[in-house]
């Protein structure tokens, strides 16, 4: 038998493992060891640092929950203002892209007081129906007086021209950015002894008041009177009618000569053919008493008796003569009342007779038959381009001028191969048609944007270099078109002069710095100052000795020197102006003004524009020349002193009545 023998030793128990020492313990940790009590030893461990709460080391919890509050503020608002987009969805927009995204998302304005959340009497709340005095004071209602019963003489100023903005006569209509009182507001807000400068010339002006010239009146035997109006009748069609070709002229030579005609319709007609061709051969006051026969014949009765004969004297009432008499509201009412009755009389739509079923047909059909539906096609399109034309300055709402859904009127067609008429009409008619687009895109609640701005003016580029040689070359043009072709290049470069200068007034208005333009916002101020003086250097060169002519040429080089006035303005504010700007700026305005004095016989006396543009100048080159001028300092820098938020996320304003105090600081061009 074998036994297992295992030896038991005792063994004492192992001492435990001692506390693990922070580093801070270094110092301490011999004489805890020579006593043998390291494992007493406490230290609390401190929490392991988090690198990203690292930043906030040596911040009080009053800062941090200050910083909250800020961060939780504005993420409220920008959930507001983006409530269907996350935050890092926005991350690397634009401006123009993120207000895309408000517009889009933002509901319709509506005409009561539920957006405001006021009462619709509540004073403090503006109402877009009512005037803004300069001092911010509201004022009546809206007013004008263009009617005959005011004296029978041209008015210096009116609403287009905005001569009363220095004196501040509230007599004014609606007008939006695209008008001329949103520049000259500006200019005037920038450069204060400018605007007094012009209002004490207004102020001669309105004490010594425009006189007729002593003529008698239509007098003597009945030929020296045939002989007047067969004069007129000449000049109208040479000058006036390849501008708006709407008449048959061999019809309405054959009926004057014959003279068997006296229903109303055709009175009127003749009447304001030889009132504007009065004009148009030169004298001041013949145009006075064709005016008085005319009225006889264009009352509201006209608008009851539906004729061709009619509306055809109405587009010359609308369209040319009453912006003649600076009258340009009475015009615009008068010219949505021709387009009603265009409208009742079919005219803007294509007879069914002319589709292509039924070419056979036009062909034998006989030629009184095919003029008389040809001038009914071309007479559409004159008023519309006259409407068209006169509203370019109104920043007001198109009421449906053109509408493809419901209107198929064709362009004119050439009766002949050199039918030089409708070669003007057609190129007049695409023109506004692109226009059209633009005022209706001025008149909505959103802002006209950059990528808009651009893609029409290229449009614009596209239309013009896609003019017939005869509508570009003067060598090329026959003399009869010659006001025609300088119309429609003056008209071209106006429009491009609007957009771009529209989009300035905007970016002033968002208290833009210089530094923060984007290259395209670069591009469209340089872009601006070059068509300016595009515009001044051919008018310069191409007007000619003309009243018809000199009337249109002298208003777009009025409207052409708003661009330089305002550069020297903005480049005299900056610490570092531009030299070659100045110095391009000055020698356009010193062109105009000699193209001004050269034209001076032909213009009207009611002519004030060039007394303004004069006036405006040398107060900027005083202000220039002496300690300097120093803008408002005081609130923020902002283009217009004050800011409607409406506008800023959108919205559009009365640029007519639209500046209420006198903080005003070109902060957009100021060198930051």
């Amino acid at each position: 038998m074998f036994h297992n023998f295992s030896s038991h030793r005792k063994t004492s128990p192992s001492p435990p493992a001692p506390a693990r020492l922070n580093k801070s313990c270094s110092e301490c940790t011999s004489s805890c060891t020579y006593y043998k009590v390291s494992q007493l030893c406490s230290y609390r461990q401190r929490n392991k640092r988090n690198a990203t709460l690292g930043l906030t080391d040596g911040i009080g919890h009053s800062t941090l929950d200050e910083v909250a509050d800020r961060l939780k503020s504005r993420t409220e608002i920008l959930e507001q203002l983006f409530p269907d987009r996350a935050v890092d969805e926005l991350v690397g927009k634009s401006r123009d892209e993120l207000l895309d995204i408000i517009r889009t998302n933002s509901p319709p304005r509506l005409a009561t007081d539920e957006t405001s959340g006021r009462s619709a009497g509540d004073p403090d709340v503006a109402d877009d129906s009512a005037q803004v005095s300069e001092n911010g004071e509201p004022t009546a209602d809206r007013q004008w007086d263009e009617s005959s019963h005011q004296p029978p003489v041209l008015q210096a100023c009116d609403d287009i021209n905005a001569i009363n903005i220095a004196t501040d006569h509230h007599r004014r209509s609606y007008l939006g950015v695209a008008s001329i009182s949103a520049i000259l507001r500006a200019v005037f807000r920038l450069c204060p002894s400018a605007k007094h400068r012009v209002a004490e010339q207004a102020k001669r002006w309105s004490e010594t008041p425009i006189q007729p010239q002593s003529m008698p009146f239509l007098s003597g035997d009945l030929s020296t009177h045939l002989l007047k109006e067969q004069r007129c009748i000449d000049f109208y069609f040479e000058h006036v009618h390849p501008i708006i070709p709407m008449l048959d002229e061999e019809d309405f030579r054959a009926s004057y000569s014959l003279g068997h005609r006296r229903d109303p319709g055709w009175l009127g007609l003749l009447n304001m053919v030889i009132t504007i061709g009065s004009i148009a051969s030169g004298s001041d006051t013949l145009h006075e008493q064709y005016y008085e026969q005319a009225r006889s014949f264009l009352d509201l009765d006209s608008f009851g008796a539906g004729n061709l004969e009619s509306l055809q004297a109405l587009c010359l009432l609308g369209g040319l003569y009453l912006h003649y008499r600076n009258a340009p509201n009475m015009a615009y009412a008068i010219l949505g009342g021709a387009h009603r009755v265009a409208i009742a009389l079919g005219l803007h739509r294509e007879s069914r007779r002319r589709n292509a079923n039924n070419t056979e047909a036009q062909r034998d059909a006989t030629p009184a038959k095919v003029s008389r539906l040809e001038t009914r096609r071309r007479t559409w399109w004159s008023l519309f381009c006259l409407d068209t034309w006169a509203s370019m300055t109104l920043g007001r709402p198109t009421c449906g001028r053109w509408e493809a859904t419901t209107m198929d009127t064709v362009l004119p067609s050439l009766v002949t191969e050199n039918d030089h008429m409708a070669i003007s009409l057609c190129a007049s008619a695409q023109f506004c048609l692109i226009c059209n687009r633009i005022q209706s895109r001025f008149a909505q609640f959103s802002r006209l944007t950059i990528s808009e701005a651009i893609t029409f003016d290229q449009e614009l580029q596209s239309w013009y270099a896609s003019l017939p040689p005869v509508l570009r070359s003067p060598t090329n043009s026959p003399p009869r078109l010659t006001i025609a072709r300088e119309f429609m290049r003056n008209r071209y470069l106006n429009i491009r002069l609007i957009l771009m200068r529209s989009l300035i007034l905007y970016l002033a208005h968002s208290r833009i710095q210089k530094a923060q333009l984007s290259p395209e916002e670069h591009q469209i101020i340089d872009t601006c100052r070059i068509v300016a003086g595009e515009a001044i250097d051919s008018i310069a060169l191409y007007w000619t000795p003309n009243r018809i002519h000199v009337w249109n040429s002298a208003w777009y080089l009025f409207q052409a020197c708003m661009i330089p006035l305002l550069s020297i303005v903005i480049e005299g504010s900056r610490s570092d102006p531009n030299a070659e700007s100045l110095t391009s700026a000055r020698a356009s305005l010193v062109k105009a003004l000699e193209t001004f004095s050269e034209m001076k016989p032909w213009m009207r006396a009611s002519d004030r524009g060039p007394d303004i543009v004069a006036a405006i100048y040398e107060a900027i080159i005083g202000e220039a020349e002496g300690a300097g001028r120093t803008p408002s300092q005081d609130g923020d820098s902002n283009f217009f002193g004050w800011y409607d938020e409406q506008l800023t996320f959108g919205a559009e304003l009365d640029w007519g009545s639209f500046l209420t105090d006198d903080d005003f600081q070109g902060a957009l061009f100021t060198a930051q």
